[in-house]
């Protein structure tokens, strides 16, 4: 087994549980440079290994193969290395085709490209903007691969090697991705989100005659494939089990009937959760993915006709790199562990290996800086960086970096570098350690310029540990000791809480009135007591636009831009706008995500028909909502923003002015509009890479360093922040909408 460990390649050696008993497998280094290697891959035969290698610049094409092939790899110490490319862009992802003949990598940005396996002949099939996922045909006559287009939506392709153009597989407007050919070259098998945001497992049989092929059918497929029939009078069954036997291998040849082959897919699996990473056992007789319908992800097998679900793996393992190989199923844990298994999912032999280096810190950090700097070189969304030299800075920061004597100083360094870019959703993270100590919250929130003795309770949260019933701490309380330990403005009483969540600990407390009494409290963790102090800043808000409004407006604040916090918009636009004339949508502080275009299919609904059952008053308008595929809100709304409504959260404060569905109020938006991605470094840092820029339709406004400016500008004084009476921003966007109320097409929509 070839495994990359910190950037290098190790060949862990594969004994049977006997064989270990006697002596342990071997675990051999066989590449060695501060450069990584990255996608290793065997040749068919097993007697080459081809991988990825930096440390010859951009990223080339390297093969090792034993000088004495009698030799097993683990002994063998002669290797000869050979260079396939040398060119000034990246090749990438190579793969052996099944019969050894031809090599597939991906060159440059997405460009899918097929050699000869001696490097000649290269000849290129696809140049894309962004890198495919492919496999090789098992007659090594086609690639299948994936690839998104514009529009951000994948497809699954079908590219023969004798030319002409791709054909579409899977035409589907949701993303189609990482095909697979069965072995037997029946089959081409996906994943595809087409129900909802969940993946399933879809698959077009490639000829006709095996789609419209009945049980009795492939009853007689499966017998020659066994190497002939059964006598007669044996005997047989209509959904046979795949045989254990040893099977000639036969050569195969693919055959594909192109006429309506989109329309003959079909879905696998349609199981709750999702159903990803497909891969064709042996012989075809099942299937193997992973899915997410019974955890947070394990292995399952289905048979090929998608009956006999079986769960092969149960413990949250998470298993990834699924492959196939010695009637055995490999697999990588998320600890970082190689396991086998049957293919019934009984464990089998262990897979143990011992990876050790040695790392140049020096030659590391190096490689380090280099590739951060390449990552944005590659992927950065504007070609001209912003007006930036970008290769002027990799040679102003590099020997900052190189000098920096800790890890945080490197960390500081290569992060002033990318600030050079001036953008958002940036970064550089080194690799996390030990989380340290975590402070317990018990809602009580203080005013240390109050002085002591202790000190002052300034607020408690409603329904915090504080507020408890058993506890009941209460503003003009002072807190003098925790857990015996004296409280002082001067001492740090969120050190007296470290290591507290979930603990029960002692507070000496005094009334205003000055009686001391002892509580026990249970301080928990600091996100639960912020979304605690949420809610009650929500509640606030609401009040204020009540009041302000007369009842006439309802309001609702959008926390973040993801699929929980858009459930909670829905359900408030019924819960506090349901029978108001207007509604104040709330987007500030809004850190951003991507359902901006969940918001605007609510508050964009035209309506086309009403309805009336028997009995009802047909002077009233309604729609039935269970025709509707989200909530509607069809009446007048304004929209408030602030200087932190971010990311996504300006994306909507944009649309909603451009497309004019009513006033923006407040203060313009952060400007930190891109998509992002990123990359894992060798040393195990995390590099961002936004690699994708929003402009507003008609201006063509970049959205990054150009923020959503309000119709209505309102400055905001930082104490009202907070405020459970007074709010600027919020009043005025109720006056802008009271009076459009007057005007606005939508007043009294239905």
């Amino acid at each position: 087994a070839a495994l990359i460990v910190h950037g290098d390649i190790f060949l862990a050696e594969l004994l049977s549980g006997d064989d270990q008993e006697i002596a342990p497998p071997l675990t051999v280094q066989i590449t060695d440079s501060p450069e990584p290697e990255a996608h290793v891959s065997w040749s068919p035969d097993g007697e080459s290994l081809l991988y990825t290698s930096f440390r010859t610049g951009n990223g080339d094409l390297h093969r090792i193969r034993r000088k004495d092939p009698q030799k097993p790899w683990a002994e063998s110490f002669d290797l000869i290395r050979e260079q396939l490319t040398a060119t000034e862009v990246a090749e990438r992802s190579a793969r052996y085709s099944p019969d050894g003949k031809s090599i597939a990598f991906v060159r440059d940005r997405g460009d899918l490209v097929v050699m000869a396996a001696d490097g000649s002949g290269v000849r290129t099939y696809l140049s894309h903007w962004t890198a495919p996922e492919f496999q090789w045909s098992p007659d090594s006559r086609f690639l299948a691969y994936s690839i998104p287009d514009l529009a951000f939506n994948s497809d699954v392709w079908i590219q023969s090697l004798e030319g002409g153009e791709p054909y579409n597989v899977s035409r589907h407007p949701d993303d189609d991705e990482l095909p697979r050919f069965s072995e037997d070259g029946r089959r081409l098998l996906w994943q595809s989100r087409r129900r909802g945001d969940t993946y399933d497992i879809w698959s077009v049989w490639l000829t006709r005659e095996d789609h419209e092929r009945r049980p009795r059918g492939w009853l007689e497929v499966f017998k020659e494939d066994k190497g002939g029939a059964k006598k007669d009078g044996a005997e047989e069954k209509e959904e046979p089990e795949a045989s254990e036997e040893e099977e000639a291998p036969v050569a195969v040849v693919v055959k594909i009937d192109f006429d309506g082959l989109w329309e003959r897919a079909l879905p696998l699996t349609e199981l709750p959760g999702q159903e990803t990473a497909v891969t064709p056992a042996p012989k075809s007789r099942r299937i193997l993915f992973t899915g997410t319908h019974q955890g947070d992800g394990d292995l399952y097998s289905i048979r090929w006709d998608g009956k006999d679900l079986q769960r092969l793996t149960d413990g949250q393992e998470q298993p990834t790199a699924v492959q196939v190989a010695q009637d055995s199923v490999f697999y990588l844990t998320q600890q970082g562990q190689v396991k086998r298994i049957s293919m019934d999912g009984k464990p089998g032999d262990p897979v143990p290996f011992a990876a050790r280096y040695a790392v140049d810190r020096h030659a590391e950090a190096a490689v380090v800086f280099d590739a951060a700097w390449q990552a944005l070189a590659d992927q950065f969304y504007d070609p001209g960086y912003h007006g930036v030299d970008w290769p002027a800075q990799r040679e102003r920061y590099r020997p900052w970096a190189l000098a920096a004597a800790h890890e945080g100083d490197f960390s500081d360094v290569v992060n002033l570098m990318l600030g050079e870019l001036n953008a958002s959703h940036m970064g550089y993270f080194k690799r996390n350690g030990d989380e340290g100590e975590v402070t317990g919250w018990t809602g009580a929130l203080f005013e240390p310029r109050a002085g002591g003795p202790g000190l002052l309770i300034r607020e408690v949260i409603p329904d915090s540990p504080a507020d408890r019933h058993d506890v009941r701490l209460r503003a003009g309380d002072r807190l003098l000791a925790v857990d015996g330990r004296p409280v002082s403005p001067e001492v740090n009483v969120y050190a007296l809480f470290a290591d507290t969540v979930g603990e029960r600990i002692r507070l000496t407390v005094r009334s205003e009135g000055g009686q001391e009494r002892t509580v026990q409290i249970i301080p928990a963790p600091l996100q639960q007591v912020r979304e605690l102090r949420y809610r009650l800043w929500i509640r606030q808000r609401q009040a204020l636009v009540e009041a302000a409004s007369g009842g006439r407006l309802g309001y609702l604040h959008v926390q973040g831009m993801d699929i929980p916090s858009f459930e909670e918009f829905e359900h408030a636009l019924y819960a506090a706008a349901h029978g108001k004339e207007g509604l104040v949508i709330d987007v500030r502080a809004n850190p951003g995500g991507w359902t901006t275009d969940y918001l605007l299919a609510v508050l964009s609904v035209e309506r086309h028909a009403r309805t009336v059952p028997r009995g009802a008053d047909p002077s009233i308008a309604a729609y039935p909502q269970s025709r509707l595929p989200l909530a509607a809100w069809t009446r007048p709304a304004v929209t408030v923003c602030d200087q932190d409504s971010y990311s996504n959260a300006e994306i909507f404060s944009h649309a909603f002015k451009t497309l004019k569905r009513g006033k923006l109020v407040g203060v313009p938006t952060f400007g930190a509009v891109i998509s992002t991605g990123g990359t894992r470094l060798v040393n195990g840092a995390f590099v961002r890479q936004p690699f994708r820029g929003w402009y507003v339709a008609g201006s063509d406004l970049n959205m990054e360093l150009n923020g959503a400016v309000p119709d209505v500008l309102v400055a905001q004084p930082p104490l009202e922040d907070l405020s459970a009476t007074s709010d600027d921003q919020l009043e005025e966007a109720v006056a802008v909408l009271l009076e459009e109320l007057e005007t606005d097409p939508r007043a009294g929509a239905w």
